[in-house]
């Protein structure tokens, strides 16, 4: 329905506005998320004047911070954490799923050479990943920034010897068949395996400074699975088509057949599972800010929100206005992801 993309729409513009439509001075709402009024104010009803004759439209929290310049800086951390781990999800998932679903078990070939090298850049890649996995209390960044060059640097080094190697060694440069199908199944039942909300809680409680950016990252990392798992199955149905067959008849390469002609038809489905997967990773930072786990302790969010009207039951505002946003946020993204087989039923 068009509520749904015109609410998500509005969400966006409220996050990239965030900074101008809540302030201290001349703005819609007249204060700061993060200004406290530890003196007086606090769980003060919506509408009451502060003590500057600026008004608390939707009432304050219990350190006398406005509710309605929280839900705005609310709105922002939903956004970055929805389109952030979408976007991490997407640069893990896509690959995988795609050369999976594409090549299947026997279609992908490489030399030896290659297969070898590859095999080493990720043994040795994940073993420094682990080795670094402390420095993610330093910046969130680092493990994986760690992993892709250790992987890289290790596969090219390796490729580029055995290359040199496979001029001497005739049996280097023979193809073999690579079981990436299987390998990225399997690979998806091992992340699939573990609850991701205990993933998050475990990573989070031993990170000595919470950060926003690391719940980003874990989420998207214990994310692509769905991703992945859905656009495999759509490209083994894409693969059999009779297009795919003639451009494969006239010469098309594989890689381009797959990322020019393949894949661009499994785009469209795959939005579809993108707004289901924007709309989890919303709830789940809520989830998290809930219980006060992973986001630092003077940010502003909905989960936050949700979580002092715990401590104070009759201040109804902190709990209706940030759930009925998290409620909306997440039936939109929902009903995009109804809207898609209806359409594909229309036509």
């Amino acid at each position: 329905m068009r509520w749904a993309y015109a609410y998500l729409i509005v969400l966006v513009i409220v996050a990239l506005l965030a900074p101008w439509l809540a302030n201290d001075s001349a703005a819609p709402i007249p204060f700061r998320a993060e200004t406290t009024a530890l003196t007086g104010a606090r769980y003060a009803s919506p509408g009451t004047l502060a003590a500057d004759g600026r008004r608390h439209y939707l009432g304050t929290d219990r350190l006398g911070r406005d509710t309605a310049a929280g839900l705005v800086a609310g709105t922002r951390v939903a956004v970055l954490v929805g389109a952030g781990s979408l976007v991490l999800a997407l640069l893990i998932g896509v690959p995988l799923g795609a050369v999976a679903g594409f090549f299947g078990d026997g279609g992908l070939h490489l030399s030896r050479a290659g297969l070898v090298s590859l095999v080493l850049g990720l043994l040795v890649g994940s073993a420094y990943f682990w080795a670094s996995l402390a420095r993610l209390a330093a910046g969130p960044l680092h493990g994986v920034t760690y992993w892709v060059c250790s992987v890289g640097v290790v596969a090219a080094v390796s490729w580029l010897l055995l290359r040199a190697a496979g001029r001497w060694v005739a049996s280097l440069r023979q193809p073999v068949g690579v079981p990436v199908d299987r390998v990225v199944l399997l690979l998806i039942e091992l992340v699939s395996s573990i609850p991701g909300l205990v993933i998050l809680i475990v990573v989070l409680s031993l990170v000595r400074v919470p950060s926003l950016w690391l719940v980003i990252l874990i989420i998207g990392l214990i994310g692509w699975t769905s991703i992945a798992r859905f656009l495999r199955a759509e490209l083994l149905r894409i693969r059999e088509l009779p297009y795919i067959a003639a451009a494969r008849i006239t010469g098309v390469g594989e890689w381009r057949l797959l990322w020019r002609h393949a894949l661009p038809n499994a785009i469209g489905p795959l939005v579809v599972v993108a707004a289901f997967f924007v709309g989890s990773s919303i709830l789940a930072e809520a989830m998290l800010s809930f219980l006060g786990v992973g986001v630092p302790a003077d940010q502003v969010t909905w989960g936050s929100l949700l979580q002092q009207s715990r401590a104070r039951p009759e201040a109804w505002w902190l709990a209706v206005f940030p759930g009925l946003l998290l409620t909306l946020t997440v039936l939109a993204c929902n009903r995009l992801r109804r809207e898609g087989p209806e359409r594909q039923s229309r036509k």
